[in-house]
C-alpha cells in the first residue's frame, strides 16, 4: 500500500530580552531535527505518538522589539515520508493476560491494535524450528530452510525473516497482510509464538 508523504509546517515566535538570547533561540529552532532523518514525538491528551521525519525548511527572521522583548518569527517544515504515526506496541497474547506476561506464547492469537489505520504484525518464534507457518484471514506466510534455534522474527510488512536480529535470506514466502483497527484478527501459528503490533494512526 503506497501512501504519500505528510508535510507539517510549524510557524511561531521566539521572544528574548537580549540579542544573544534571541540568537541562541533562533539557532535552536533552525537546527531542530537537522541531522537528517529523526524521530518526532508528540504527546497529546495522555497519548504519545511518534514518526520519522526530516527537515526541509528551517528559517528565522529578526523583527526587532515587541514591547520590552526582542522577537523573531520562525518557520520549520518537516516531511514524513511515511505519513503514519505510531503509538504503543502490544505484545500478544501476553498483554491480555492478568498479570501481563510479555514472554507468553500461544498458537492461536487474537491480534488487535488501538489505532485508526491498518497495522503490520511482527511475529516472534522463540526456540524456533527450521520451518513453520503463520496463517490469518489475510493469508499464509511460510518459513522453510531457516537456521533453527534462537528467536525468529517475521516482519509481515516486508516479508523478511530474522534470527536473533540477523536477517536470513530466502527462507520466507507467502502473503503479507495488515491488521485493521478494531476487532481482533486471529493468527494461527504452527509452533508457539507471540505477535507484536503497534497502534497505527494516519
Amino acid at each position: 500500500m503506497y501512501l504519500g508523504s505528510r508535510v507539517v509546517t510549524i510557524d511561531g515566535w521566539a521572544l528574548a530580552p537580549t540579542e544573544p538570547e534571541l540568537t541562541h533561540l533562533q539557532d535552536q529552532v533552525t537546527g531542530m531535527l537537522g541531522r537528517g532523518r529523526e524521530q518526532a514525538t508528540v504527546e497529546n491528551r495522555g497519548r504519545t505518538l511518534s514518526a520519522m521525519c526530516r527537515t526541509t525548511l528551517a528559517e528565522s527572521e529578526d523583527l526587532g522589539y515587541s514591547g520590552r522583548l526582542l522577537r523573531a518569527e520562525f518557520q520549520v517544515q518537516l516531511v514524513f515520508a511515511d505519513p503514519r504515526r505510531y503509538g504503543d506496541t502490544n505484545v500478544l497474547p501476553g498483554d491480555t493476560l492478568a498479570p501481563r506476561n510479555p514472554a507468553a506464547v500461544a498458537t492461536s492469537i487474537p491480534v488487535f491494535h488501538r489505532g485508526n489505520f491498518p497495522a503490520y504484525p511482527v511475529i516472534e518464534i522463540p526456540n524456533a524450528p527450521a520451518g513453520y507457518s503463520i496463517t490469518s484471514p489475510g493469508g499464509t506466510f511460510t518459513v522453510a530452510g531457516a537456521t533453527a534455534g534462537g528467536t525468529h522474527t517475521v516482519d509481515l510488512r516486508r516479508g523478511r525473516v530474522f534470527r536473533n536480529g540477523v536477517e536470513m535470506l530466502d527462507v520466507g514466502r507467502g502473503n503479507l497482510w495488515t491488521v485493521p483497527p478494531g476487532a481482533p484478527l486471529v493468527h494461527t501459528l504452527s509452533v508457539p509464538g507471540r505477535v507484536r503490533i503497534t497502534d497505527t494512526f494516519v
